[in-house]
């Protein structure tokens, strides 16, 4: 998974220095004291970040009960101006509590339409509508009362491919894809996301662990791809097709900012290996050195490890490469699963092993 954890550029930590910007935006009323002391009072039990640009001023408050640890509730409170922003706010602060702060939920109240309008946008189902619920000026108002669960966030998530030996995790966003893995049946996933998103869809039991082959639940219809980031769902599309024999190669974004300049160069020559084929690690350094067999001998290992270190299994067809003596070698997904995409792409001429 990318680096998506960090506190995104566009919101900071609000500090007490802030009350008079929060007092002239008109986000909060009185004494620009009577605003440092409410700032004080909210600093021990909750974090607070605030947003400046050009069109305007918003206060973020999350709050999480210490009951309730996986559930976080957000005040949202903007200037008049800030409506345009509010998208990538909001997509901030949701990456923020799902991704460094591991909520599983996020509560939302808010009458402002502008902002209610954003939340459905980006995924948050409207619960209820609280009645006269908040005092404003000695008004009281109607609000909408939201929520989003991790599993159905859309800035990142998993989708999940069955096939005959297991299932095919993806992980990726809107652009992106960074992270395929093998599970099998009836393994429960190590990555706690993962098992999250998994129970969330109904493919596992309730020990936590995927159901057996064939079970009713891994038919998902249309609404499941409703909720998934955009590249996901094309990438998980294209990875069923190839299991199907519909497809041979991938036209996929994959985002791999972490590796080294020589691991990409290990797997662009990995993506140039046909469909069916295979070639030795031995090969793929030949590939680098120019054919320089001394040189090459002394990358072999090297490459091999670029290639366990590949994230994106299957759309950089690493199982392709074998070792020297044709011995399975070298597969972050299991020997047993390179085994399998092997002879579903040898008998290409036969019906799919699915």
């Amino acid at each position: 998974m990318i680096d998506i954890f960090r506190d995104d550029p566009l919101l900071r930590h609000v500090h007490i220095s802030d009350a008079r910007i929060l007092r002239d935006a008109g986000i909060f009323d009185g004494k620009i004291a009577e605003v440092e002391d409410y700032l004080r009072k909210i600093s021990g039990v909750c974090d607070s970040y605030i947003s400046e640009n050009v069109a305007g001023v918003v206060f973020v408050k999350t709050f999480c009960d210490t009951m309730e640890p996986y559930r976080i509730s957000l005040d949202i409170r903007k200037s008049y101006d800030s409506a345009d922003c509010l998208e990538d706010i909001l997509n901030a602060v949701v990456k923020i509590c799902f991704f460094n702060r591991n909520a599983y939920k996020l509560s939302l109240r808010t009458s402002d339409s502008d902002l209610a309008q954003i939340a459905s946008s980006l995924g948050f189902v409207q619960e209820a509508v609280l009645h006269d619920d908040i005092k404003n000026k000695s008004m009281f108002e109607d609000t909408g009362l939201f929520y989003l669960l991790k599993p159905a966030n859309r800035i990142y998530n998993y989708a999940f491919v069955p096939f005959q030996r297991g299932v095919v995790a993806v992980g990726g966003g809107m652009n992106y894809v960074d992270e395929v893995e093998f599970l099998s049946y009836g393994q429960k996933p190590d990555k706690d996301f993962i098992a999250e998103c998994a129970s969330y869809w109904g493919i596992t039991d309730d020990e936590g662990k995927l159901l057996p082959r064939n079970a009713a639940e891994y038919d998902m219809d249309l609404s499941y791809y409703e909720d998934l980031p955009a590249e996901l769902v094309r990438a998980s599309m294209q990875i069923k097709e190839f299991f199907l024999k519909k497809r041979d190669t991938f036209d996929i974004n994959v985002s791999t900012p972490h590796a080294t300049q020589f691991q990409m160069n290990v797997w662009d020559e990995i993506k140039k290996i046909p469909y069916g084929a295979t070639c030795s690690y031995e090969d793929i350094a030949l590939k680098l050195t120019g054919n320089d067999l001394k040189k090459a001998r002394k990358l072999t290992r090297a490459v091999g490890s670029a290639c366990g270190d590949n994230p994106v299994p299957i759309i950089v067809p690493c199982h392709r490469v074998i070792g020297k003596n044709g011995m399975l070698v070298g597969f972050a997904g299991g020997i047993e699963f390179k085994d399998f995409l092997l002879q579903n792409e040898l008998f290409s001429t036969a019906l799919p092993l699915y």
